[in-house]
């Protein structure tokens, strides 16, 4: 817009009294004259005229006008349009920015939340088994195949698992509501669970590879870019503004004069060029200058640290998915073998071949398998979400 003409109206409108004035007499100059000229001429043609006394403040006048202003030649307006452009994408990398974190949150929460939801039904399906074993073991009572301890040790180890299932779904309903803020929902609103989450395989490639890769998309970067471009054109500014001048075309029309009328012999028009030329300042331009650019080799230092902070982050974050993925490999297994060995102590315990402490230590040995499995599990989606994030995978 700063580019375009700037068109104005302006009014203004004086009453004075008093303040300098201008003496001129002409009453004195003319009035021997006029009376020489009568005398001769045998009449009154010439009739005497008084002394003038003008004020310099002009009163009940006024200036009526419209005024176009239209650049002509400016660098302050070119190079901070430059400038404000690239502002501008520094602003939309920001956005950028955030809108990966947001994404990597909101995968985050989900995957706890799928944690949690499968932590319930591990202590569901365990008090269940637990809730047999109370019926197995009263039934044992009375049929005298056994004292009413192992009934109570089996009721204590129920409560237990009892308030462990309250403790899960504390935090399913925690989780939902934290996943539903992320999303501003209404924190009771149902969450699909996507069966095809679990199912998904991550391939990367080499820390270095994805260190390219970074580069390439992170936002950050090119917000630094930006912003180092944008420093350029102030450079230039500067310089420009210690070497060059403004020229600009200033047109006004309009009426002007005493007496609030507008006619023939009010109305008026002016064009000028106006140029301005700044020559001497006392070093303040050079001094600009080089402040600009003292940001600009800040900005570039900047760009250079954050590039080592992505590739170290890239490194961290890619051995953190590979512990992860190894630490579920073997999680599986501990699952695997903690299942079957529950699956011959219970049969055992039913045949009466073991006591009731190595059923109860199989069961939570199963059961604890199972949740470090699922955390496990969940844990290697939000390493490899955390993974596509320091590389700017969307």
């Amino acid at each position: 817009a700063l580019f375009l003409p700037q068109v104005s109206f302006d009014a203004a409108y004086t009453r004075a009294g008093g303040g300098r004035s201008i003496n001129f007499p002409v009453g004195d100059l003319l009035n021997p004259v006029y009376s020489t000229l009568n005398q001769m001429a045998g009449s009154e043609q010439f009739s005497m005229i008084s002394n003038v006394n003008e004020q310099f403040l002009p009163n009940d006048f006024h200036d009526t006008k419209v005024r176009l202003v239209q650049p002509l030649f400016n660098t302050d307006i070119y190079y901070n349009q430059k400038a404000s452009e690239k502002l501008v994408a520094v602003e939309q990398a920001g956005k950028d920015v955030f809108l990966n974190d947001l994404k990597h949150d909101i995968r985050s929460a989900y995957f706890a939340y799928l944690q949690a939801v499968e932590g319930v039904k591990i202590y569901q399906q365990s008090l269940e088994v637990l809730n047999e074993l109370v019926r197995v073991n009263q039934s044992l009572v009375a049929n005298d195949k056994a004292t009413y301890d192992v009934v109570y040790t089996a009721q204590a180890e129920q409560s237990e698992v009892k308030s462990q299932l309250i403790g899960a779904q504390k935090n399913q309903r925690i989780a939902q509501s934290y996943f539903t803020f992320l999303l501003n929902r209404d924190p009771y609103e149902a969450i699909m669970i996507d069966p095809a989450v679990k199912r998904g395989d991550f391939i990367f490639e080499q820390s270095k590879e994805l260190s390219s890769q970074a580069f390439q998309n992170r936002q950050e970067l090119s917000q630094v870019n930006r912003a180092i471009e944008a420093n350029q054109y102030l450079v230039k500014l500067n310089k420009s503004n210690t070497y060059l001048p403004n020229l600009n075309l200033v047109v006004d029309a309009g009426f002007q004069g005493f007496g609030y009328s507008f006619d023939a012999d009010q109305d008026y028009w002016l064009a000028q060029l106006s140029l301005s030329w700044n020559i001497f300042q006392g070093g303040a331009r050079k001094a600009k200058t080089r402040e600009s650019q003292y940001e600009l080799e800040k900005l570039n230092s900047q760009y250079e640290q954050m590039r080592d902070q992505i590739e170290l982050q890239v490194i961290t974050a890619y051995n953190e998915y590979l512990a992860a993925a190894e630490q579920l490999e073997a999680a599986r297994s501990r699952e695997t073998s903690a299942g079957k060995s529950f699956n011959i102590v219970n049969k055992k315990y039913k045949e009466n071949q073991v006591i009731l402490v190595e059923f109860l230590d199989a069961r939570t040995q199963h059961t604890n398998a199972q949740l470090a499995r699922s955390i496990a599990e969940y844990n290697v989606l939000a390493q490899a979400s955390a993974l596509n994030k320091v590389i700017g995978k969307q």
